[in-house]
């Protein structure tokens, strides 16, 4: 079934900047931080209980001619089960958290995250593969790379932007939000200490990046860096209708 809809949200004239981390899943530039639902970490422990189950029971092996028992094929669904619930529950909260940040901002400042290379695997012999196997997992529970991708079809529904910094470049995490000095810093340092001596400035860590992209996107020409040409097809896109308002927005 095919429906004509023109999709339409409503956003405040406001701005935020946004970081992303796994000690708070999102972290604004006003200095709230939205942590983790507690549902995601019960999920695990009951998708981890389910494949402790499954890896009991007769597993089908091609090459020995074995067929899965009827045990295995009910404790495979089992994990499939709870597998979805998670992810369903996962969508939802990131559809309701997404939704109130629109809601209240036309700009919304990011940072660019390549998900798949930070989500890479140890090197064989490394001495903390565990520590890098638990850190995939925590970004992967968040859902990195969906938060982006919602946060830019709804605000261009809304005839808003998204824009993305340069990570490798601005590098947020280490950029002062004041006076814009670089300060190395390590994953365990978590308060950001300006070492420029005639700034100072203080601040948690990610709400500082936070501030950090939302003043690059303030100096960009969003117009410019947003806009996508149009499509050749003629019912368009959500993308397309974004991109149709920005520029009625910017005639006027």
């Amino acid at each position: 079934m095919t429906v004509k809809c023109k999709p339409q949200r409503e956003a405040d004239g406001g701005s935020v900047g946004i970081d992303l981390g796994c000690k708070e899943a999102i972290t604004l530039s006003t200095g709230e931080q939205l942590s983790k639902p507690s549902f995601i970490k019960v999920g695990e422990v009951a998708v981890k209980q389910a494949s402790k189950q499954l890896r009991r029971k007769r597993a089908p092996n091609r090459n020995k001619r074995v067929k899965a028992s009827r045990r295995w094929q009910k404790a495979r669904r089992q994990v499939s089960m709870r597998q979805r619930k998670i992810t369903r529950q996962r969508e939802d909260w990131l559809h309701q958290i997404t939704s109130d940040i629109v809601s209240g901002n036309s700009l919304v400042a990011g940072e660019q995250l390549n998900v798949k290379n930070m989500t890479r695997k140890a090197k064989k012999g490394s001495k903390r593969k565990a520590q890098k196997t638990g850190l995939n997992r925590s970004i992967l529970s968040v859902g990195f790379g969906m938060i982006g991708s919602m946060l830019e079809y709804k605000l261009a529904e809304a005839g808003g932007f998204y824009v993305e910094s340069p990570t490798r470049t601005l590098k947020p995490s280490q950029r002062c939000a004041k006076c814009w000095e670089l300060t190395p810093k390590t994953l365990a340092d978590r308060v950001h200490i300006c070492s420029n001596p005639n700034c100072g400035h203080r601040e948690d860590r990610d709400i500082n990046a936070a501030q950090v992209n939302l003043a690059w996107a303030r100096g960009q020409e969003l117009a410019s860096s947003v806009a996508e040409p149009p499509s050749s097809t003629d019912c368009g896109s959500m993308r397309q209708l974004g991109v149709m308002k920005r520029r009625k927005l910017h005639a006027s």
